[in-house]
């Protein structure tokens, strides 16, 4: 399994009473059939029912590509999505009909184009001070994911995290995304960095 769980509690415990709306992208599908599927005997949307209960005031929200594991619960929903189509991504968030998300986690596909389209089109609902979270970042795409963020580093801020496990190496990783507030400081700071750039086109 991957080794998240120390990480989210330094990231949360302190604060998880607060969170009120949880979403999370891919739910657990078993079904070999599609590309997402876990492996056969896991329960799909057990990681929702963590979610529920870790973050005991809130209601969880899921989402996955599979229409065969969807359900409803006491404090969860979930939704029919392909993270790939941005049609579908905007008609789930059009069903929620909910923003102001705490915390998006974006367990889904684990392929660059997907993660980056679900991002595009999920942001806007995350809250002023909100966590999106990408899992299971693989090295094949992370250097990929890395320069994506790079170009919109005015906008977001990024850490990528990568923890250590024995048994797996390859995307026992994630990327915690912040939306930059615009206060006083950052203003000047981006007003500061065009001139910059502006004075350097200048001068060569």
């Amino acid at each position: 399994p991957h080794t998240y769980t120390d990480f989210y509690r330094t990231l949360f415990e302190h604060c998880r009473e607060n969170f009120k709306r949880i979403f999370e992208c891919g739910i657990g599908t078993n079904d070999p059939k599609l590309v997402s599927s876990t492996i056969e005997n896991r329960v799909p949307g057990a990681s929702l029912r963590v979610w529920r209960d870790y973050f005991f005031n809130a209601t969880i929200f899921g989402a996955d590509i599979d229409k065969n594991i969807l359900f409803n619960e006491e404090k969860i929903q979930t939704y029919y999505v392909d993270q790939t189509k941005s049609k579908s991504i905007k008609k789930m968030w059009d069903q929620i009909g909910l923003k102001d998300f705490d915390l998006i986690i974006d367990d889904g596909l684990h392929t660059l184009s997907a993660g980056i389209t679900l991002f595009k089109y999920s942001i806007d609902n995350l809250k002023k001070n909100g966590l999106y979270i990408i899992e299971d970042v693989g090295w094949r795409y992370m250097g990929e994911l890395v320069k994506y963020f790079n170009k919109q580093r005015d906008i977001y801020n990024y850490e990528l995290v990568i923890l250590k496990s024995e048994k797996m190496n390859n995307d026992n990783n994630l990327m915690v995304i912040r939306r930059i507030q615009w206060n006083k400081y950052y203003f000047n700071l981006f007003i500061k960095k065009w001139l910059d750039r502006i004075l350097f086109m200048v001068d060569n």
